[in-house]
Order: structure tokens, then sequence, then C-alpha cells
């Protein structure tokens, strides 16, 4: 089953799955208990949305020896935070606006997205799972 984000054309976000070329729209939650709605949208009808709306997204730099090496920099001893928006992430097949005016590059790589599903404080490594 394919489950997917997507926009009606009505500016509505909803969730549906896709089955071949045609979505149907569902409601409830996705990991137990939801129903399918009459709707139903053919692909070339709806606009692919990001699989999650964030509210924040927390990165980490530097974390692999190669791109340090690329940048010419030594691997840091601890992660290397920072912040993108959430505006940062897009939909499908929407252009990526270069950022200009607050950076003099860009760079591309493969990205892991982690969702944690409830709120955490110091959890052991034992019980992550939980989260």
């Amino acid at each position: 089953m394919k489950i997917i984000r997507f926009d009606d054309n009505h500016g509505r976000a909803c969730t549906g799955i896709l089955e071949g070329e045609v979505v149907r729209e569902i409601e409830g939650d996705i990991s137990g208990t939801y129903s399918l709605l009459p709707n139903a949208f053919r692909v070339d009808e709806i606009k692919f949305l990001p699989p999650c709306a964030p509210t924040k997204i927390v990165c980490v730099g530097l974390n692999y020896i190669d791109h340090a090496r690329e940048m010419e920099m030594s691997p840091p001893d601890e992660p290397l935070l920072f912040l993108k928006p959430p505006t940062a992430v897009i939909a499908h097949e929407e252009e990526i606006a270069y950022p200009n005016h607050f950076s003099s590059r860009v760079d591309y790589e493969g990205e892991l997205g982690v969702v944690i599903g409830k709120r955490a404080w110091w959890v052991n490594e034992r019980s992550w799972r939980e989260y």
C-alpha cells in the first residue's frame, strides 16, 4: 500500500492511498484506524505533497568523512547541528530555490529523514524504539 499526501487543487492537504493512476482519499490515523472517503482523484488532477509537514528540521553537518574531505575540513569531534526552516521541504516537481542572498554555494547529497513519533527526552538506547 502506498500512502501519500496530496493537494486536491483546492488548497486542501489530504491523505490518500495510491492505487495505480488513482488516489483514494482517507481520513484517520494512517498507522492504524482510517477509513476510505468517497473522493477519488486521478494522479494528473492532484499535486503530490511531501510525505510529512515537519515543524522543525534538525540537521547534522560534516557527518561523514568524504564530505568533510571535499570541504577540506576535518570531521568535528562532536556533531555539528543546524536547523532548516519547514519551508525548505518542497512538493514533488517543485523548483529548488537557490538562496543566493544567504549562501554562495549549495551542496547536494543524499538525506535521511527521521520522524519521531512522540515527545522524547534523554531516551536511553534500550528504549529508543518506543519513540
